[in-house]
């Protein structure tokens, strides 16, 4: 078993992606399957692996999608594959460390070019208050005053009561 931070591996593998214009969404849903039974196994240095489960957690249909996206992983050097061409013997998989060097963990930093996260201030004047709503409506009217503007109308005075 080696030592492999899970939160500095992820985060790592991440910004590569993010920085690999090669890298499609069936890239990240598989390598991300690998790395769930890799966590599983307690990152072992070598898995075994059974390819309908791998595409089971990594939602692909198609083998031809999973053995192309399996070989452009492990060519763009995200992982080393070793293939098994016996039915009964599974393919093994050497997952790449990242973000390690000469044994000791990288420290992770806070991209600078992320904005803090602020609260947008509406001025005082627009606050919605009881008094603003009351101010709106000074126009009151008196039953009187209502049953005179149905009568005018000639609309039935039951609706005005």
């Amino acid at each position: 078993m080696e030592k492999v931070n899970y939160i500095t591996q992820l985060n790592n593998v991440f910004e590569r992606f993010h920085n690999d214009q090669r890298i499609k969404q069936g890239h990240i849903t598989l390598y991300l399957a690998f790395f769930h039974k890799w966590n599983r196994k307690f990152f072992q240095k070598t898995l075994t692996i059974n390819r309908e489960l791998i595409m089971e957690r990594a939602k692909i249909k198609s083998k031809t999608t999973y053995h192309n996206y399996l070989r452009d992983l492990h060519n763009w050097e995200y992982l080393r594959y070793y293939p098994s061409y016996h039915p009964a013997i599974g393919s093994k998989i050497n997952m790449i460390k990242f973000g390690t060097s000469t044994g000791t963990l990288e420290v992770q930093n806070l991209a600078v070019s992320d904005p803090e996260p602020r609260q947008n201030l509406v001025p005082f004047y627009k606050h919605k208050t009881k008094e603003n709503f009351n101010k709106q409506n000074n126009e009151i009217f008196n039953e009187l005053e209502v049953l005179l503007f149905f009568k005018t109308n000639n609309w039935p005075e039951i609706e005005g009561k």
